[in-house]
């Protein structure tokens, strides 16, 4: 009796807000008997929309996935700030919004588009000595943190109410949006905080086709998305005597595929075998996943 293979793959998961990206990922490790999972970005607690995982061997090939830009719709809030920066925290300053401000939120959200240095919040997932910011915080901690320098690609209003706006923003990794959503306010004159927040692309991933845990938990393995769908690398192919060769480690000689050169994907067939180097002609392995 053969065993069953193990799931393989990337999932484009829609987190729902009030669990932790880590929560997430033991759940979904469960449900597949124990595989390793591994994340690809994280998302604070009551965020949500996209959250991208490994599945099993694919953990191994997060770090082929290209630097991509990540987009956000969010809710500004106008006339408190809070120690968190988000609705679930305590009101720390209060204040009126200009009677203009409407008018104004274009001009200063355009004005913030190009390079932007922040400081990482202290209710935000960021870990500093292997822990997420927000357990430090919740204990009363404070921790020192270093600014850090993301990019604000687009930032747009799509709608403004009387005390609230909603935005999109498209960004580098690494951008805060609560601390996003101060900035705004301390440049219109009004204290902020943000209201809610989801992530609706992460690269190549988008919240379109994210998949709801209810379809997760009824079929895990059936929502992975094949890495070769998401990975851009170049591709070499291998007859089965060259598979055979890279699946015991060694070297194989791809004449046909000399002018590749650098980190190549080795596939046997349509099947992802693993991750190989190629360098004068010769492919030497690197990652093998059969």
């Amino acid at each position: 009796m053969t065993e069953p293979l193990e799931a393989f793959g990337f999932l484009n998961a829609l987190k729902p807000p009030g669990t932790t990206s880590t929560a997430y990922g033991g759940w979904l490790r469960r449900l597949l008997g124990g595989v390793p999972v591994g994340h690809w970005g994280t998302l604070d607690p009551a965020a949500c929309g996209v959250l991208v995982l490994a599945v099993g061997k694919a953990t191994r090939l997060l770090p082929l996935i290209a630097p991509a830009h990540k987009q956000y719709v969010f809710e500004l809030r106008l006339g408190a700030a809070t120690d968190t920066g988000d609705a679930s925290g305590r009101a720390t300053a209060r204040g009126s919004a200009p009677a203009d401000w409407r008018e104004r939120l274009p001009a200063v959200a355009a004005g913030l588009i190009g390079p932007l240095d922040q400081v990482p919040p202290m209710f935000s997932a960021v870990k500093v000595a292997g822990r997420p910011l927000y357990v430090s915080a919740r204990r009363g901690q404070h921790v020192t943190r270093v600014a850090r320098t993301s990019r604000v690609l687009a930032l747009r209003v799509l709608d403004a109410g009387e005390r609230s706006a909603r935005l999109l923003v498209e960004c580098e990794a690494g951008l805060y949006v609560r601390t996003l959503c101060e900035e705004l306010g301390a440049r219109l004159g009004v204290p902020t905080h943000m209201g809610w927040l989801v992530r609706t692309a992460a690269g190549p991933f988008a919240i379109a086709q994210s998949k709801l845990p209810e379809e997760i938990g009824s079929d895990p393995a059936g929502c992975l998305v094949d890495p070769l769908a998401v990975l851009v690398q170049p591709r070499v192919a291998l007859d089965a005597a060259q598979m055979q060769r890279f699946l015991n480690g060694n070297g194989v000689a791809i004449t046909a595929d000399a002018g590749k050169v650098g980190e190549v994907l080795v596939l046997h067939g349509e099947k992802l075998i693993g991750v190989g180097s190629v360098a004068a002609g010769a492919l030497s392995p690197r990652r093998v996943f059969v």
